[in-house]
């Protein structure tokens, strides 16, 4: 298990909201947050198989939705990209508010440095 469901409800789980937290606090540092773990897993991913850093997945991620937006844009004019970054917006805020609902305020106990309770 990598990333969020290993640090689901400590401080190192960007996508858990924390007790007194607003939606529009956890929101900035959750994208960070997720983009940036993202992008440790797929070093060690990268690492763990002797890859070098160009054979990262995520810049690929990015140029699929550029590509999408393009062919959009192609084939129903220029106006469709915004409605796509929009559209592509209101999906991420959906996606982050369920995080935000759903992890509100919890937090696992520490037993030791580095160890935490399981998950109940």
């Amino acid at each position: 298990t990598l990333g969020h469901h290993k640090d689901v409800a400590t401080d190192r789980d960007p996508a858990t909201s924390r007790y007194g937290e607003s939606f529009y606090e956890f929101l900035p540092r959750v994208v960070r947050g997720e983009f940036l773990s993202a992008c440790r897993i797929e070093a060690a991913r990268l690492r763990r198989k002797g890859l070098p850093w160009w054979h990262s997945e995520i810049p690929a991620y990015f140029l699929v939705s550029a590509a999408m937006a393009l062919g959009l844009a192609a084939a129903t004019g220029p106006l469709a990209v915004p409605f796509f970054l929009a559209q592509s917006a209101v999906a991420v805020l959906l996606f982050e508010s369920v995080n935000y609902l759903e992890h509100y305020g919890l937090e696992r106990r520490e037993l030791q440095p580095g160890q935490f309770e399981p998950v109940q």
